[in-house]
């Protein structure tokens, strides 16, 4: 192992709102050990999804492209997902990282290819379009982590919480252990449940994915080269499945609404309707906020499982820990939104960034300059010793730098995120943030200019503002630039459309 080698471990959960962590000013949802973690680590405050989708997300993070550069701009076999299998390519993470003799693992969410051992297509086949057969199963196509060059374990498709694969319930029978929930809520989401685990903690996929980490590590460790390690959790993204334990934590707590609960949204795209729950009433959503958070409860519970071994075994102080999320989660905000898609709000698009550096502990600072989810790709080879050429040769940049507290004067200012719509809607928008100001492209919709410095919770759409028509005016040169910049393909039809 090179002395200026590192090992490098991401744990990344789905759809995680920041305001879950006390780093980032949360005061009801409990994760001491991500508290501890935040103590020796930067702590980024403006990074953002490329996508508030998982599988946009999710290719940025293995590509270092932007959704829309990569064709997958959609989850899986969704209505405008122009690739079902991640494409292999030698700048792939996975590649890049084997290059530099990295041990290179995966455990958990992939949701970048299905392969032939999943025949439910999603929305396609379930609407009764049985006859079309997609190249990908016709060509015998499959990306899955073990196809692109990981050790580790294939969960094909979405998974729904990995309940159902049967990795996970061989562990469950040779365990003698049994699954339980209780007491599950359903009726105010489309499709989000949450129900209460009864069950010992060992039998949660949480524990299992946790385990799978540890099992595969503790492998890598023994070889006398460094590791990379993705430890995806399928949570907090519902079905929310609390433990008892955690549940309590919350149980009998009156929870206040959200800031932007009581929004009437006035001024506001129509397009929000898309996901909007079924009761606008604050009581139909605060028990789904309290699984929620004991879900996220739980989650931390094996992130500090998993801290505790690396210490235990001598690789904690030489091993760069990259905690993130692919993008938030609404439950509720803005009078009544849930899940994800059709909307660029804050709770959606932001994403918790704690980075602890390999070395010598470090006290805790803040870093205020935007970030994406490109760019933790770049980082993420720069750090293995991939040259920063090459490193930021796609859509991200590498934070190393910043990380080192060196002096960088042309670091980006602004940050975007897109969006292609989600199910059978397409619907296409690009977020800019710029300073405080924050601007939402909605193509064939109501634009959005929001003054995060004056608005916070993002209330009042200054898209109609006279007050603000030179700052809509910079905000859509702005994202022209960056379009320009990144080639998206929106840029000659956005220009037109707003006359930039």
């Amino acid at each position: 192992m090179n002395e200026k080698q590192q090992n490098i471990l991401l744990i990344l959960t789905d759809q995680q709102r920041i305001d879950t962590m006390k780093c980032y000013g949360g005061t009801v949802c409990q994760t001491p050990h991500l508290d501890q973690l935040a103590e020796e680590s930067i702590i980024f405050d403006n990074a953002y999804a490329s996508c508030p989708i998982c599988t946009p997300a999710r290719a940025s993070l293995q590509t270092g492209y932007y959704p829309f550069n990569v064709g997958m701009q959609a989850n899986t076999y969704g209505a405008h997902c122009l690739i079902r299998e991640l494409p292999d390519d030698p700048m792939l993470l996975s590649r890049q990282l084997l290059k530099q003799d990295y041990s290179a693992g995966y455990t958990g969410k992939w949701h970048l290819g299905h392969g032939k051992e999943i025949v439910e297509t999603e929305d396609f086949r379930r609407y009764g379009k049985k006859s079309i057969t997609f190249p990908e199963f016709q060509y015998n196509i499959r990306s899955l982590p073990t196809d692109l060059g990981y050790e580790g374990d294939d969960f094909p498709g979405h998974g729904d919480g990995g309940y159902e694969y049967p990795e996970y319930l061989r562990y469950l029978e040779e365990n003698n252990l049994r699954f339980e929930t209780v007491n599950t809520l359903s009726g105010n989401f489309d499709v989000h449940t949450a129900s209460e685990v009864v069950s010992p903690i060992e039998t949660t996929v949480e524990y299992y994915l946790t385990e799978r980490a540890i099992h595969y590590i503790d492998r890598f460790r023994r070889r006398r080269r460094p590791f990379f390690f993705a430890l995806n959790f399928w949570g907090p993204h519902e079905p929310y499945m609390a433990p008892t334990k955690h549940l309590e934590l919350y149980r009998n707590q009156h929870l206040e609404p959200w800031p932007n609960f009581y929004d009437n949204n006035e001024n506001k795209p129509s397009i929000h309707k898309a996901r909007m729950a079924n009761s606008k009433e604050w009581s139909a959503f605060e028990p789904y906020v309290k699984h929620y958070f004991g879900f996220m409860s739980s989650i931390d519970e094996q992130i500090g499982r998993l801290l505790d071994y690396l210490k235990q075994n001598d690789l904690y102080d030489n091993t760069t820990i990259i905690f993130s999320a692919d993008h938030g989660e609404s439950l509720g905000i803005h009078g009544g939104l849930s899940d994800k898609a059709f909307f660029m709000y804050e709770e959606t698009c932001r994403i918790p960034l704690v980075v602890k550096q390999a070395g010598p502990k470090q006290e805790k600072r803040r870093e205020n300059r935007f970030i994406g989810s490109c760019d933790l790709y770049a980082t993420i080879l720069e750090l293995s010793g991939v040259p920063c050429e090459t490193a930021n040769s796609r859509d991200g940049r590498s934070f190393v730098p910043l990380m080192d507290g060196e002096t960088v004067t042309d670091w980006p200012d602004c940050v975007v995120t897109e969006c292609s719509g989600l199910e059978n809607v397409l619907f296409t928008q690009r977020m800019i943030r710029h300073s405080n100001l924050k601007y939402v492209f909605n193509c064939g919709d109501l634009d959005e200019l929001y003054d995060l410095n004056l608005d916070p919770h993002e209330m009042s759409n200054l898209v109609a503002n006279p007050t603000y028509v030179s700052s809509l005016t910079f905000m859509r040169g702005k994202l022209a630039e960056w379009m320009n910049e990144h080639q998206d393909g929106l840029l000659k039809l956005f220009k037109r459309m707003r006359d930039v």
